[in-house]
């Protein structure tokens, strides 16, 4: 619901501006407290905002237009996009979603985030990319 509010007012950053909200959404408990801090400061609404805009009208699925094989990540402990929402991604795309357990969302700032940089070279390197 704060999202949602957020997203029509077009004032992101202030709803999703301290450490307790995006940690909720956005991290898993593992993170550490001082990491969570240290981002949520980098955070700005030109970037949210333009974010919210492209995920959830400019980013719909359009399986049709894609003729590559399509890596589909997802994070055990998201609290932006379910499992279920996903897999049905993937599914779009004719592929599986790959789940990193205990990860939150951002899983690149998550601890852990070597074995998802590893997942996609090694997917890409499979790929020829």
């Amino acid at each position: 619901m704060r999202f949602a509010r957020a997203s029509l007012t077009g004032k992101t950053v202030r709803a999703l501006s301290t450490p307790q909200v995006a940690s909720e959404n956005f991290y898993s408990a593992s993170t550490p407290q001082s990491d969570v801090e240290r981002y949520t400061a980098l955070l700005d609404e030109e970037y949210i905002g333009r974010q919210t805009v492209d995920f959830t009208i400019l980013s719909l699925p359009k399986p049709q237009r894609v003729t590559t094989p399509l890596l589909v990540l997802g994070a055990e402990c998201d609290a932006c996009f379910s499992q279920d929402e996903i897999r049905k991604t993937a599914s779009a795309y004719g592929t599986e979603a790959e789940f990193f357990p205990n990860m939150g969302h951002n899983m690149m700032l998550e601890p852990g985030w070597q074995a998802v940089a590893e997942r996609i070279d090694g997917w890409l390197a499979a790929h020829g990319l």
